[in-house]
């Protein structure tokens, strides 16, 4: 079987430009400079490895994995948060991100690297629920930075 995530992290270069390409007029300049540095790079292959840790967790280890990755990005979106970024950037460049990864996907379709669009489909779920996860560990990241008071990770 072929796995998406290991998909993404053998294509992360070519996401990582197609998701630099992506940013332009979707995150303000600031921020956009930040992700176009050696740091935004860093940042979205950190997602990419993310992945592919959780995805090969064993069961028993899988609430541990997912409650460290959170935290990792709990901890970068409060972060930026102290640098004065705007919680929509940090969203948007989660969400671009997963453009890219989708984008990759389809390219992996055209070659023939993707598993049955069964399996495909159940495992995409497992990854949008992965990013989805991102994007409140780092709402909480932000709000906590910013003097709100965000409910601990489940």
């Amino acid at each position: 079987m072929t796995d998406l995530s290991f998909i993404f992290r053998d294509c992360r270069d070519d996401i990582v430009r197609r998701w630099l390409s992506l940013l332009p007029g979707a995150v303000g300049d600031d921020y956009r400079e930040v992700l176009e540095s050696p740091i935004g790079a860093r940042l979205a292959r950190k997602v990419l490895e993310d992945l592919v840790s959780y995805t090969e967790a064993e069961e028993y280890q899988e609430r541990a994995t997912l409650r460290r990755i959170e935290q990792d990005a709990a901890s970068e979106a409060a972060r930026r948060s102290a640098l004065g970024f705007a919680i929509e950037d940090i969203l948007t460049g989660l969400q671009l991100l997963r453009t890219a990864m989708w984008d990759a996907l389809i390219d992996a379709l055209v070659v023939g690297e993707l598993p049955p669009p069964g399996e495909t489909m159940e495992q995409m779920k497992l990854v949008d629920g992965f990013l989805d996860r991102l994007v409140l560990a780092e709402v909480r990241g932000f709000t906590s930075a910013v003097g709100g008071s965000p409910a601990e990770p489940s």
